[in-house]
C-alpha cells in the first residue's frame, strides 16, 4: 500500500510524482474480502449509485510519531456486512480531505477531486488539483486532463447536479501561509470541460469544511464551515461560520 511506504526525500512534489508513476505501472486488478480498513480520518465514503454499497478511498492517520496517508480503495457491502479491497491499475496517489461523488453513468463511476498529501513529519503539505474517475464496470482508474479547473486545494466540497460536478471553496496551506477560497466551478460530465461560475448575489465568504448538497429541484445548499484570518504577522485566528446559502441557476440567496 502506497500509504505505508517510508518517505525519505525532502521534495514532496517528487514523492507524489514517484507514487503516481508506481500506480501507472500496475497492470492487474486484485479484489479480496478483508478486515475493516485501518484507523483514519479525512477519507471519502460515498454511496454506490445503484448497489447496496459504500465506497471508501484514502484518508490519513497519525500514530503519535508520524502521519500515514492512504490511497486504498474499499467497498463496504451493507447487507453482507463485508469489506472488499480493490487494487486497480493507474490509481491516484495517496490523499486526504478530498471529495468524491458517484454517478450511474456507464455502469457506475466514482469521481474524485483534489485533497492533500502530508509528509510523515507533518512538515510538508502537497495540495492536489487533479480529477479522477473510477469505472466500476471495467475496474480501472482514469485521470482526467481538462484545463481551467479549480486551483490545488483540500477541504472543499463537491456535489453532482444536472450532469455536472460542482466544486466550491476549500483552502491551500504551505510554509505557514494559507488561503481560503469561495470560488465556484462546474465540470460537465458530458463534454468533460471545466467552467468557472459567477452567480449573481452575495457569495459565501471563503471557507472549508462546510456542508454542501444538491436538492431535488437542482439547487445547491451551502452551510457553515471554517476559515482562518490573519490577526497580525505570524498570528491568526479561526472562524466558525454558521450562515447558509442557496445556489440557484440565477441567484444566490442568503438565509
Amino acid at each position: 500500500m502506497a500509504g505505508d511506504r517510508p518517505y525519505l526525500l525532502d521534495d514532496i512534489e517528487k514523492i507524489v510524482a514517484e507514487i503516481e508513476e508506481e500506480e501507472r505501472r500496475r497492470l492487474a486488478v486484485t479484489e479480496k474480502v478483508v478486515l475493516p480498513p485501518k484507523n483514519r480520518v479525512n477519507f471519502s465514503l460515498t454511496p454506490h449509485p445503484e448497489k447496496d454499497e459504500l465506497i471508501m478511498f484514502g484518508g490519513e492517520f497519525y500514530n503519535g510519531q508520524k502521519t500515514i496517508v492512504y490511497n486504498d480503495l474499499y467497498f463496504y457491502h451493507i447487507s453482507r456486512n463485508e469489506w472488499t479491497q480493490v487494487k486497480a491499475p493507474k490509481g491516484p496517489p495517496p490523499r486526504c480531505s478530498h471529495q468524491a461523488v458517484s454517478v450511474s453513468t456507464e455502469k457506475g463511476q466514482l469521481w474524485m477531486f483534489g485533497g492533500e498529501f502530508i509528509s510523515p513529519s507533518q512538515t510538508q503539505f502537497y495540495h492536489y488539483r487533479d480529477l479522477w474517475v473510477y469505472h466500476f464496470g471495467q475496474k480501472h482508474w482514469e485521470k482526467i486532463n481538462a484545463e481551467g479547473g479549480p486551483s490545488s486545494r483540500s477541504g472543499h466540497r463537491m456535489v453532482c447536479a444536472k450532469k455536472q460536478l460542482i466544486v466550491f471553496g476549500g483552502f491551500h496551506e504551505s510554509n505557514n501561509e494559507f488561503k481560503y477560497f469561495n470560488d465556484l466551478y462546474a465540470f460537465s460530465l458530458e463534454d468533460r470541460t471545466w467552467k468557472k461560475l459567477a452567480p449573481a448575489g452575495t457569495p459565501p465568504s471563503p471557507r472549508s469544511g462546510f456542508q454542501m448538497f444538491a436538492l431535488n429541484d437542482g439547487k445547491i445548499l451551502v452551510y457553515g464551515g471554517y476559515s482562518k484570518v490573519k490577526v497580525k504577522k505570524a498570528v491568526d485566528k479561526g472562524v466558525v461560520h454558521t450562515d447558509m446559502f442557496l445556489l440557484s441557476p440565477d441567484k444566490l440567496f442568503l438565509y
